[in-house]
This record gives structure tokens, sequence and C-alpha cells, in this order.
């Protein structure tokens, strides 16, 4: 594991087990609080020249404000750097995951998106995707 970013915010890290850049969202945060760290893991999938990406969401909402910056300017520059399979964790029915559902649900045939509602069942889906 190396760590990458950490604030009291969130933890973004690489798990070098399943190939993939992971943020873990640890309470609240928007605007910049919620933008800096995604802007981190788009440099740490660069940097890694990663497929996969975590993203544990069980301790966060979303804004509409961030969830339409995550949908129209996050997402396709995340795709953009060779993202192609995109986990997200968040209990079934809750606020943040119908509002991630909303952003990410771009029609895209280089892109596959799961979500999850506990982590172990997320590493398993991205640890059968070779890197």
């Amino acid at each position: 594991m190396m760590h990458y970013y950490v604030s009291n915010k969130a933890h973004l890290f690489w798990d070098d087990v399943i190939e993939a850049v992971v943020i873990r969202w640890n309470s609240f945060a928007q605007n910049e609080d919620f933008r800096v760290p995604l802007e981190k893991m788009i440099e740490l999938a660069v940097i890694k020249k990663v497929k996969k990406g975590l993203s544990d969401n069980s301790h966060i909402l979303l804004s509409a404000e961030d969830a339409k910056w995550l949908s129209e300017d996050w997402l396709p520059r995340l795709l953009n750097v060779g993202i192609q399979y995109t986990a997200t964790v968040a209990p079934d029915k809750t606020i943040t995951n119908i509002g991630l559902r909303k952003s990410i649900g771009k029609d895209t045939t280089k892109w596959h998106h799961h979500d999850f509602e506990d982590i172990h069942n997320a590493v398993g889906w991205l640890s059968g995707i070779s890197a």
C-alpha cells in the first residue's frame, strides 16, 4: 500500500493487491474538501497508469453542486487518464448512492462501474479484473 494523500476528510492510496487507486471518505466533505482528494485520485491514476479505482463512500453525503462537478468535470477526466473499472461502496438507498448513480450514469463502452453495499464485495470484484 502506498499512501498518497491524507486529510481529515479522505484517505487516498494505491492498493498493490487489487492494483487500484482507492479513496476512503471518513466524513462529510463538500466543495474544496471534496474536490481536492478527487483531483489527487486523478494524479495517482496517472502516476500508476492504472485502470481500476475504488471509492468507499460509506461515510459521505454528496451535495447537488458536487454531484454536478463529479459528473461533468471530474468523471470525464478520470476516464481520460485510463480508468476503465470503478467500484463505489455506499449503503443502498442512501442519498449519496442515489446521487452517485445519477452523476455516473454516463453511457460509455470503455467504462464499467458497479455499486456495492460493502467493501469486501467491491474488492472482490476489482480483484477479478486483470491489471
